[in-house]
């Protein structure tokens, strides 16, 4: 499974960079269109990632993700981010994937709208 993706403004950590969590959540979305392909839901449990070189803005990169091996309902994935231009290993992520059901996700829209939100913002004092 494979896209092709460039990080814009939005995804600014430093100057010209950018923000790691944005890189991952790209790696993340990748493995969740892999899922797809697949043919299973599934949610993280774990995902390791390792940086290589800056993920620099408005440059092309090729993100990847494939499933390495299935145990039960355990699913190891691992996902890459390249530079379009040069095949540059830039950042990877492996993890680990556990398939749920229809339910698993029912049920938490269930018990998020039964909790009231009592928390204001800072400047409602």
């Amino acid at each position: 499974m494979g896209a092709r993706h460039i990080f814009d403004g939005r995804h600014r950590g430093a100057p010209g960079i950018a923000h790691g969590g944005a890189v991952m959540t790209v790696l993340d979305d990748t493995v969740g269109m892999l899922l797809y392909v697949v043919g299973e839901m599934a949610v993280t449990r774990k995902l390791d990632t390792e940086f290589f070189a800056p993920v620099l803005l408005g440059v092309p990169y090729e993100v990847s993700a494939e499933l390495v091996s299935r145990t039960g309902r355990k699913l190891e994935v691992r996902t890459e981010l390249r530079e379009e231009a040069t095949g540059q290993l830039v950042a990877s992520a492996s993890g680990l994937f556990v398939v749920v059901t229809l339910d698993h996700f029912t049920s938490s829209i269930q018990k998020a709208s039964s909790i009231r939100c009592t928390a204001r913002p800072p400047w409602e004092g």
